[in-house]
């Protein structure tokens, strides 16, 4: 019930209404945690593709708990401090592509006109006898954005996109253009190991090393394929173009790590350097951890509880926050997997802000994510260092290898 008490607040501090936000309000104060909830009652993933003067949006919406849903509004605005929307329409069921089960998949088009920048989606759903307001957001044309592309990653046999930004091996898909004059594609790989996000103690910012392409590949476009190399890939039609369309090739398993090597890195989080050193140089990798985890809790018991919260955390933080690279290495993936899911969520169009309420264990607490622009995702954000984070940084790692962190 902590989701639903969290969504109350924010109504109420949004003036006590329960109504869906009006055009005359900032996007930027409303909260939207729901977005990174894993339990909210309703989940909402969207891609998007440029045709000609239109920008076709894909939804795929979740409704987990079986909650009403009596319609989804949707809007175009310039940018989150925009009081105007430029139009305002609700999803019809002609927009409406495939229904299973508890998932609705729509499709609708949207002119990219001028200042059409995002696209604020919003739905109602009723929780214990209350109708709440929630909102997800759809980037379109944007200066932290580069252009968009007309490919999508679909399914190898529905024309439903791959709303995830991986796919696992071997998993049968097809690379769709939406400008029909091309047949093809080329697909850059990179089998490249991203570095995980350091630290957000101190100033300095993460650097990204230059990469190299190890093939090129050329795909045909609306072909099945099953790519087997797990690493980054990214297609475009242009390869002279800053347009293009990136995805990660896992493992079947993923975003769940299960290998002993894979298990090993995300613990560097809640190590020291020299822990991190030995897992690395072991010769048994599953005994090392053991070992880890052993010494850190000092329980059989304890330790077990410690690895299954932590590595749901390091899966969720998968899910969520997947890109060029592992979602777990992402800044927000660090910090999602550190502490959970944010009570509170606030967007603009330069930042994410995050914000943990204090608990008998830790006090209040936010991070700020500034958005950066990249070629491969609309969704790349570094995490603002501080070095007074480190007044409750390394308490919160404690708790963890204690097993006294809640989540």
């Amino acid at each position: 019930m902590k989701w639903y008490f969290r969504i109350l607040i924010s109504v109420f501090l949004l003036g006590g209404s329960t109504t869906l936000p009006g055009l005359s309000q900032s996007l930027s104060k409303t909260n939207v945690s729901h977005a990174y909830d894993p339990d909210a009652p309703v989940q909402l993933h969207s891609r998007v593709a440029r045709s000609g003067g239109d920008a076709i949006v894909f939804l795929e919406l979740i409704n987990q708990s079986g909650v009403e849903i009596p319609s989804v509004r949707y809007e175009l605005r310039d940018s989150y401090a925009s009081e105007t929307a430029i139009s305002n329409q609700t999803l019809s069921s002609e927009q409406l592509i495939k229904q299973e089960e508890n998932t609705a998949y729509y499709r609708f088009n949207v002119p990219l006109q001028e200042n059409a920048n995002y696209v604020f989606l919003y739905l109602t759903v009723s929780v214990a006898g209350a109708s709440l307001p929630l909102r997800f957001d759809v980037p379109l044309n944007t200066d932290q954005n580069f252009p968009l592309s007309s490919l999508l990653l679909m399914r190898a046999s529905e024309d439903i996109p791959v709303f995830s930004n991986y796919v696992n091996a071997s998993t049968a898909v097809r690379i769709v253009s939406f400008d029909d004059s091309d047949s093809v594609a080329y697909a850059y790989y990179y089998n490249h190991d991203f570095g995980p996000n350091p630290s957000p103690l101190g100033t300095s910012s993460e650097v990204q090393p230059k990469l190299t392409v190890d093939s090129l590949l050329q795909v045909s476009l609306n072909s099945t394929m099953r790519l087997e190399q797990p690493g980054l890939y990214f297609a475009q039609l242009d390869t002279t173009s800053l347009s293009g369309i990136s995805f990660r090739v896992e493992d079947a398993y993923y975003p769940r790590l299960v290998q002993a090597e894979a298990l090993v890195e995300p613990i560097r989080y809640i190590s020291t350097s020299e822990e991190i050193s030995e897992l690395r140089e072991g010769e048994t990798p599953k005994l090392e951890l053991d070992k880890f985890w052993m010494r850190a809790a000092r329980s059989q018991d304890r330790a077990k509880v410690i690895i299954r919260n932590y590595y749901r955390q390091v899966a969720k933080a998968n899910h969520f926050f997947t890109t060029y690279k592992e979602g777990w290495k992402t800044g927000m993936g660090m910090i999602y997997t550190l502490y959970g899911k944010p009570d509170d969520v606030y967007r603009d169009d330069e930042k994410e802000v995050w914000i943990y309420a204090a608990d008998n264990t830790l006090v209040n607490t936010s991070f700020t994510f500034m958005k950066v622009k990249n070629i491969f995702t609309d969704q790349h954000y570094n995490l603002m260092r501080d070095e007074a984070f480190e007044r409750f940084w390394y308490r919160n790692i404690d708790l963890w290898r204690k097993g006294r962190k809640t989540l």
